[in-house]
């Protein structure tokens, strides 16, 4: 009899936690950006203008808004003219997916000048503020 009360037991507890992943997952969304990365004139620290990289004609970069569940799908663009880039996402944990954090010729191939690559993650660490660049 206690045995059957044990299996009991880990099926409702199998069950509340399928309950609670899907109740996560059901609240979870697919958030998309397009990234055109290219030269702009900035004066970061106020001294000169000079060329930094920028996403969309913006430097500081756009900030990414996600949530613990959510996949994150960014579409980049590479206008640099003659050079190579990629994304880097710090203090994230790329789960199946280390082939999508640069820095470039590390974990990632660099995104040739005038090619395109989209970044497709699901993220799975807790709600931070995290870096990239």
């Amino acid at each position: 009899m206690a045995s059957h009360l044990n299996h009991r037991g880990r099926l409702g507890f199998a069950w509340l936690a399928c309950l609670l992943w899907h109740g996560l997952l059901a609240g979870a969304a697919t958030v998309t950006y397009d990234f055109n990365i290219t030269w702009v004139t900035t004066n970061p620290d106020g001294m000169a203008d000079r060329q930094t990289i920028g996403i969309n004609g913006q430097w500081p970069i756009p900030t990414i808004r996600v949530n613990v569940g959510d996949r994150l799908v960014v579409n980049v663009l590479n206008s640099l003219g003659d050079e190579a880039t990629s994304l880097h996402f710090h203090g994230l944990f790329m789960r199946g997916a280390t082939h999508m954090d640069g820095p470039g010729a590390v974990t990632q191939c660099p995104i040739p000048p005038g090619e395109r690559f989209t970044y497709n993650f699901t993220v799975s660490t807790p709600r931070l503020t995290h870096e990239r660049h």
